[in-house]
């Protein structure tokens, strides 16, 4: 595979495939898992199932990667003989990523690095960036990318359900309100993430069968008839993934399908059981 001409930066909460990652030549920054023993590097050194064996006990946090870390990533792209890059990056609602890349960026002077805030996760922010590195690998130019990310962004989400809020609701993630509500009542509502790039509640249901059932009536319905890719995204419900994914591979609009294991950063916030579905619509 030839690479493109221009890096593409993304972090860890990207959810794409290793293979894919590792094929593109794509830069991720990991975010930081902070245990009481210490801190660990998002799906480097330490792994979603290490993050859920130790839940409820341990319930760790996580932050954005560190100043060092990503003067080192650009040294390594320099290195690497580019002169520019685009960072796909992580909701700035969500994460105070964007912020120090940006940061970095700006002190940063000769690797010239451009931005793009995806206001989205897990991988409807790995399709964003899939989609910067096609581009890039056809040689389109650092403008021509940033103007089809832009243009973009809008057709490509993800859904959410898991089965208890409780991790979300200690994360500080979303309203404690809304989410002691909605376990006190029984509860399971679908979260995505809305135009400023923050979690809200898609649909409210009474079970996990149920929300899963109405995330995949959702998405055929987005997709019908459209040329569209679609990922199923799992943590530690991989049993419930695999369904899932069955049930998608014969809608014949599909570009692409993918199976993916959401990162330990995501992880933590969301606690074992999670089922996500992201959706990018092309045509």
């Amino acid at each position: 595979m030839d690479r493109g001409n221009i890096a593409i930066i993304t972090d860890s909460s990207c959810d794409i495939p290793k293979e894919y990652i590792k094929q593109h030549n794509i830069f991720v920054l990991p975010l930081h898992i902070n245990m009481p023993e210490g801190q660990y590097l998002d799906g480097v050194d330490i792994s979603p199932e290490e993050v859920y064996a130790r839940m409820p006990k341990v319930v760790p946090s996580t932050s954005q990667p560190s100043p060092g870390d990503i003067k080192q990533l650009f040294e390594r792209i320099k290195k690497e003989g580019y002169k520019e890059a685009i960072a796909v990056c992580i909701s700035s609602g969500l994460s105070g990523t964007f912020d120090v890349i940006n940061m970095c960026a700006k002190e940063e002077e000769e690797l010239a690095v451009y931005l793009f805030d995806s206001h989205r996760l897990s991988m409807a922010l790995g399709m964003l960036v899939m989609q910067a590195v096609e581009m890039s690998e056809n040689e389109c130019n650092l403008q021509e990318i940033l103007d089809a990310l832009n243009s973009n962004w809008k057709n490509t989400n993800d859904f959410f359900c898991m089965p208890s809020l409780s991790y979300l609701i200690k994360g500080g993630r979303i309203g404690l309100v809304a989410g002691t509500l909605g376990t006190l009542m029984g509860i399971i509502p679908i979260i995505s993430i809305n135009d400023g790039g923050r979690y809200y509640t898609l649909a409210k249901t009474r079970s996990y069968s149920i929300a899963i059932k109405k995330i995949e009536e959702t998405i055929k319905e987005l997709v019908k008839g459209k040329i569209a890719d679609i990922a199923v995204m799992q943590g530690d419900a991989m049993d419930m993934a695999n369904e899932l994914y069955s049930n998608f591979k014969n809608i014949d609009s599909l570009r692409n399908i993918y199976l993916c294991s959401v990162s330990p950063a995501m992880g933590v916030h969301t606690g074992p059981g999670l089922i996500g579905v992201a959706y990018r619509i092309i045509i």
